[in-house]
Formats: structure tokens, C-alpha cells, sequence
């Protein structure tokens, strides 16, 4: 039975998950201007993240949120997300129309952290 309940919840899913590491990590902050909140990134692929912090509380799903990205050493992106679930602290997130830059920064990082066995 338990075999079963793993293929279908890989079923479900679009893209592998990654966890971010200390060499490698993935950096989001939620909002623009003076204020502004890190988030803590749980996973990572290609068509959103899990995020955690005590600032998404009150994020439900269907929430849309814009944040900034910034993957290993790359540079800082302006990404637009939707919440698909919430659960306490933790969200997790889809991207909303990623400009190609950011689809290459996720590729070439999710790629990174598969080849050093980084899958969640």
C-alpha cells in the first residue's frame, strides 16, 4: 500500500523537488521597498516552491504574491507566485508567467542540485 500512495503522489507532481543546500542556496524575499521579509525556501523545481515563515500566515491559497529569487550565486529576479496551498506557516507557491530567464535559472539550479543527489 505504501508503494502505491508514493507513485501517486509522484504522479501528481509536474516537476522533481529539490531541497536547497548551504552551498547551493536559494534565496526568496517577499515584498519591494524598505520592507521586506526573507522567507525560508523548504523545496525548489521548475514550476514553483514550498516556503516557510511566520510572515505567510495568513497566505491562502489563491493568494498572489511578488517576490524576489535569487538561485545559488545568480543574480536577483522579480517573480510573480500564486498560492496553490497553505498550511500554518508554509506555502507553497506557483510561478505566474516566469520570464525565460528565470525557467533557465530554475533548469540550470534544479540540474545542480540532482547531480549532487539533492532530490526531495
Amino acid at each position: 500500500m505504501r508503494s502505491s500512495m508514493v507513485m501517486i503522489t509522484a504522479e501528481r507532481r509536474r516537476h522533481v523537488r529539490v531541497k536547497p543546500t548551504p552551498e547551493l542556496p536559494a534565496r526568496v524575499v517577499l515584498g519591494d521597498g524598505p520592507v521586506r521579509e526573507s522567507l525560508d525556501v523548504v523545496d525548489v523545481s521548475l514550476g514553483g516552491f514550498a516556503l516557510s515563515s511566520p510572515a505567510l500566515r495568513s497566505t491562502q491559497a489563491g493568494a498572489r504574491l511578488a517576490l524576489t529569487l535569487a538561485l545559488g550565486t545568480g543574480r536577483e529576479h522579480a517573480i510573480d507566485v500564486v498560492a496553490r496551498w497553505a498550511k500554518a506557516e508554509v506555502v507553497g507557491v506557483e510561478l505566474v508567467e516566469p520570464a525565460q530567464e528565470v525557467t533557465e535559472s530554475l533548469r540550470r539550479y534544479v540540474a545542480e542540485l540532482l547531480e549532487r543527489g539533492g532530490a526531495s
